[in-house]
């Protein structure tokens, strides 16, 4: 495989080297969240023109015939998301740092090349400068401790270092800090900013690192094992006396 490498591809490999084989040979459809969180991008850094309302289904052949005419790239919201959207941009604009964190940067949205441990990157921050490197991010809430705790778990940091990387292996030069711009996607759309510690960062980029050196081995090596090969024993605790729960019927039963 000679393709550039992405970052929404590499991280299929946490889960395992089956999982991003599997991802690269099929494309993925966005989920509604996911379309959401595109048409917030486009809105607010650049691309309002690719975002575009349907009232109706999305599906059939009328639809079908009706989405071939439009821009390429072009996302599709209802009447109700069209409403979400705005609100939620009304409050990144509001918001007395997240929209000058995002607009207030040399660059928005330029994709950039680079390589990487002999690897070809590829990828395309938000919003950059030598000051501050900016993703914007759309989320069910984006209250302090929940949204970390998800975005470790989606690898945001990872993501960032990701794109640092790509900064300075490019020529670019090295960001003084990383931002996550948070939306969340329900009234009345809060606005969270995140500032990535050193700690986020540099485990962000050891996560890259260990997975790009893993899809080496698999690439040179043409074997894309999934979670293991090995027989795993499967046991239970044999102290005398201890009880577990079984949920049987949506109902935790004690099992002595």
């Amino acid at each position: 495989m000679t393709d550039r490498l992405h970052f929404s591809d590499l991280k299929h490999i946490a889960k395992s080297p089956a999982h991003y084989l599997y991802a690269v040979m099929h494309e993925r459809k966005q989920e509604g969240h996911e379309r959401l969180g595109t048409a917030l991008h486009l809105l607010l850094l650049g691309q309002p023109e690719r975002v575009i309302l349907y009232d109706g289904r999305r599906y059939g052949k009328k639809y079908d015939e009706w989405f071939a005419k439009q821009p390429l790239g072009a996302v599709v919201v209802n009447p109700t998301e069209a409403g979400h959207l705005r609100e939620m941009a009304l409050s990144v604009q509001n918001h007395p740092s997240a929209w000058q964190l995002l607009r207030d940067q040399q660059t928005c949205e330029q994709m950039m090349q680079w390589n990487w441990l002999g690897r070809a990157c590829e990828g395309t921050p938000d919003s950059f400068s030598l000051e501050n490197l900016v993703e914007l991010k759309t989320g069910r809430t984006v209250q302090p401790t929940r949204f970390v705790s998800q975005g470790r778990w989606f690898g945001y940091h990872a993501q960032l270092a990701w794109y640092r990387r790509g900064l300075i292996e490019s020529g670019f030069g090295t960001p003084a800090s990383l931002w996550i711009v948070a939306a969340e996607s329900a009234p009345p759309y809060p606005v969270t900013v995140f500032r990535l510690t050193e700690q986020a960062i540099e485990q962000g980029e050891r996560a890259c690192r260990a997975w790009l050196e893993q899809l080496k081995v698999c690439e040179e090596s043409g074997s894309w094992p999934a979670y293991t090969e090995a027989v795993v024993p499967f046991d239970v605790p044999d102290e005398e006396g201890e009880s577990f729960s079984l949920r049987i019927d949506g109902e935790d039963v004690e099992v002595a």
